[in-house]
C-alpha cells in the first residue's frame, strides 16, 4: 500500500514539475526508494503509542538533500493533513528539541532541488525547507 501511495504522489509531483515548465534534465529528481534505507521495524512488535509511531525514523548519518515539509516542538498527530500530501515522511528529534518531518530527494544540483522546493512542495507546505545533510549533520539551504 505505501509503494502505490509513493508511486501516485511520485507521478502527480513529477506531472506538476513538468506542469511548471521544468526543462527535461533540469530537475533531475530520485525517489526515496532509491536512497539508502534504515532497518524496518519489526512486524511482530507491539504498535507504538507514539504519534510518531508511523514515521520512519530519518537515517542518523544521512548524506545528501531532504526537504523539511514540518517542524514542531511536539509530536505532530498522524492524523494531520500534511502528512496526507506527501509519501514516506521520515520524522528527526532535532538536538535542540522539537521534531522536524521529511521526505527524502536526491536532485542533480542546488538549484534544481530548491526550483522543486519552491514550485512544487512550497504551495502544498508553506514552511518547507531544504536541508543538506553530511553524515548527518543538518544544514538549512537558503537561496
Amino acid at each position: 500500500m505505501k509503494n502505490n501511495c509513493f508511486r501516485i504522489f511520485l507521478i502527480v509531483v513529477l506531472s506538476c514539475a513538468a506542469n511548471f515548465g521544468f526543462a527535461q534534465g533540469d530537475l533531475a529528481f530520485e525517489p526515496e526508494a532509491s536512497l539508502p534505507t534504515s532497518k524496518k521495524p519489526s512486524t511482530n512488535s507491539t504498535p507504538s503509542r507514539s504519534n510518531t509511531g508511523f514515521h520512519k525514523k530519518f537515517p542518523q548519518l544521512f548524506t545528501g538533500w531532504a526537504i523539511e515539509i514540518a517542524s514542531s516542538t511536539y509530536p505532530m498527530d498522524k492524523s494531520n493533513a500534511l502528512f496526507r500530501q506527501f509519501g514516506n515522511v521520515m520524522y528527526e528529534k532535532l538536538p535542540e528539541g522539537g521534531y522536524s518531518y521529511l521526505i527524502m530527494a536526491n536532485f542533480s544540483s542546488k538549484d534544481a532541488a530548491l526550483k522543486f522546493v519552491q514550485t512544487v512542495v512550497k504551495p502544498k507546505a508553506e514552511h518547507a525547507l531544504l536541508i543538506q545533510y553530511t553524515e548527518g549533520k543538518r544544514k538549512v539551504v537558503r537561496e
